[in-house]
């Protein structure tokens, strides 16, 4: 199993192809994830992290708010979840899901919408967050291996160049492939 540790980086853009084939099942309108980037610092977590930028110039399912809400909280979360698991998932980092890996991501990107569940999601709101751009972050708390699935705890917070703030923490049931 590979490392970050290994590849001796501590930041790594994640490849904009990438990207937009983990978005591939989205509406074109609804593809509100413009950059990730994975960060490893051995430090503060066992487990990597990744940022990205978003950009919503206009919601996909409702009139402009003008605000970051709970459902582009969801979305935003979804983008940016398998952004950061595919991404793994592909390089072998964590350990539970090398039933995934392969050199390709087959696997993953077959099994994307129907092996990755949110088993429970809660976000909070701060304030506001100016929806054309912003930023979000994401890791892992912890991870629990049942029978046939695996339960992956995401903190996660979004912010905005002012002082928007939304925290939240996403439990993801992982079925086995």
């Amino acid at each position: 199993m590979k490392t970050i540790v290994e590849k001796k980086a501590k930041k790594i853009t994640i490849d904009p192809e990438f990207v937009k084939k983990i978005l591939q099942p989205y509406t074109e309108d609804a593809c509100y994830l413009k950059k990730a980037v994975f960060e490893y610092d051995k430090k503060h977590s066992e487990y990597p992290i990744v940022k990205g930028e978003f950009e919503i110039k206009e919601s996909c399912y409702i009139d402009d708010t003008g605000h970051f809400n709970a459902v582009e909280f969801n979305i935003c979360f979804n983008q940016l979840g398998y952004t950061y698991l595919g991404y793994c998932i592909k390089e072998g980092l964590i350990p539970g899901l090398e039933g995934f890996s392969n050199n390709d991501c087959n696997d993953f990107f077959e099994k994307q919408l129907s092996h990755f569940l949110i088993a429970n999601i809660q976000s909070s709101y701060k304030r506001p967050i100016n929806s054309n751009k912003f930023y979000g972050e994401i890791g892992i708390k912890s991870i629990i291996r049942k029978a046939n699935c695996t339960f992956i705890v995401i903190p996660c917070n979004y912010y905005d160049d002012d002082e928007g703030r939304s925290f939240g923490e996403v439990t993801l049931a992982i079925l086995h492939p």
